[in-house]
């Protein structure tokens, strides 16, 4: 039996233990413990409609025509409503394989009661998702490696991955995500006076020349549309436009919410809370009300995030996942198809914090399968000159030799899933 320690608000100060880590390993090829949905199951978009296309980019700041005028998106090469990349977090019932009941009790409670912290991804897309489709997911632990944090006293690195299909067995997009879990303790009266002595992080405040600055960016933001990009005329080393995203706001987190539902956790209200919690028990604590409350507002909650070791709330990590799907996009154009994207988060993004994004091509090849294509190099700057972001992506591009890109051949469907509904 564990044995984990408790706060006076209720939330678990879970240990790394070795016991943990092969628990975790011998969920390898099943659903991870630590990412349940509890109460709610049914994808926040059922079946992709102009109305999430539109709703998504909405909530992610995004202005592109594609994905928000759905005459423009008919009489584009699609010829219909196509979500922009990112789209799969918010869809994909779930065909998960189901976890023997000796193995699920001998692992369900795996790295309870430890802080998670989504550190990174790569997604590959093979097809796009376009108005009526319906999709069906499956995600798997991948690998467990333990590494070293500064953050905790033990960490351990986790990968998931996900398939998406459609009812005809085509595979839409795949992905590998990194979680870093880190171990929540109380600090002792010496380590205290350490963080204290620590400068603080500076956030962020701009005074008119700042807030100017970024005005104009957002004026210039570049979205290319229907001026096809071609192979003939990119050149290697070539740099893009610039695009900013922020200030961060407490209103930026409800808005991709509002866009893409909870993402990897469910935090309903009221009745559905109480439901949620007797699910997932080490996923809420006490509120300042003393009542329960999800542990996922260590993003909007600043004295839950101390408590977990972190300065002051911060972005959940596929808001900046979708800031590279935005620039990416933006810049590939309607004729173009993204074809991969892989980013790794550095530093915390906090409240207040700006995005400028920033990129060069890295490649432009005729690649012997993909045909025609782009590799770029993107990274995000926040205001205090730190990294918050890299990441890289792969968009098949038209030539003027061979015409349009070509959509990718996709792999088969993942054998890890439940085959019936």
């Amino acid at each position: 039996m564990r044995d984990d320690a408790m706060d006076e608000s209720g939330l678990i100060l879970g240990r790394i233990t070795d016991t943990d880590i092969a628990m975790m390993r011998a969920r390898i090829g099943t659903p991870n413990p630590t990412l349940r949905k509890g109460y709610l199951t049914t994808p926040w978009n059922t079946v992709c409609s102009a109305d999430a296309i539109r709703q998504l980019a909405e909530c992610t700041g995004d202005m592109n025509p594609l994905y928000n005028d759905e005459d423009h998106a008919r009489a584009s090469r699609w010829g219909a409503p196509v979500a922009q990349p990112g789209f799969e977090w918010s869809t994909g019932y779930d065909r998960n394989p189901i976890v023997s009941e000796d193995l699920y009790r001998r692992t369900h409670k795996a790295l309870r009661g430890v802080q998670l912290y989504h550190s990174g991804a790569e997604y590959v897309y093979y097809a796009p998702i376009t108005e009526g489709t319906r999709l069906y997911k499956s995600e798997v632990l991948a690998n467990v490696t333990e590494k070293e944090s500064r953050f905790a006293n033990r960490s351990v690195l986790v990968d998931n991955e996900t398939c998406w299909w459609d009812a005809e067995d085509r595979v839409h997009v795949t992905s590998n995500r990194w979680f870093v879990h880190a171990e929540r303790r109380n600090l002792s009266a010496e380590e205290k006076a350490e963080k204290r002595a620590k400068p603080k992080v500076e956030l962020g405040h701009y005074n008119d020349d700042a807030i100017a600055e970024i005005e104009a960016a957002y004026d210039a933001e570049y979205i290319r549309g229907t001026d096809t990009l071609y192979l003939e005329d990119v050149t290697i080393g070539q740099e893009l436009p610039r695009m900013v995203k922020g200030p961060l706001t407490i209103t930026d987190m409800i808005n991709i919410h509002m866009g893409a539902g909870w993402l990897t956790y469910g935090n309903p209200p009221y009745r559905l809370a109480y439901e949620n919690r007797k699910r997932l028990r080490g996923f809420y604590s006490r509120n300042e009300s003393n009542y329960w409350d999800t542990v996922q507002r260590v993003h909007w909650d600043p004295e839950l995030a101390r408590k977990v070791g972190v300065p002051h709330v911060y972005d959940i990590g596929p808001m900046r996942f979708f800031m590279i799907c935005h620039y990416v996009s933006n810049w590939a154009g309607d004729d173009a198809f993204v074809h991969r994207i892989r980013y790794e988060l550095r530093n915390f993004n906090y409240m207040g914090d700006v995005t400028w994004l920033t990129a060069r091509i890295a490649d432009a090849r005729v690649d012997d399968k993909l045909g025609p294509l782009v590799e770029l190099e993107i990274t995000g700057t926040n205001q205090r000159g730190e990294t918050n972001i890299n990441a890289k992506a792969t968009i098949l591009v038209a030539s003027r030799q061979t015409g349009l890109a070509k959509l990718p051949e996709p792999p088969a469907v993942t054998p890890h899933r439940r085959l019936e509904a």
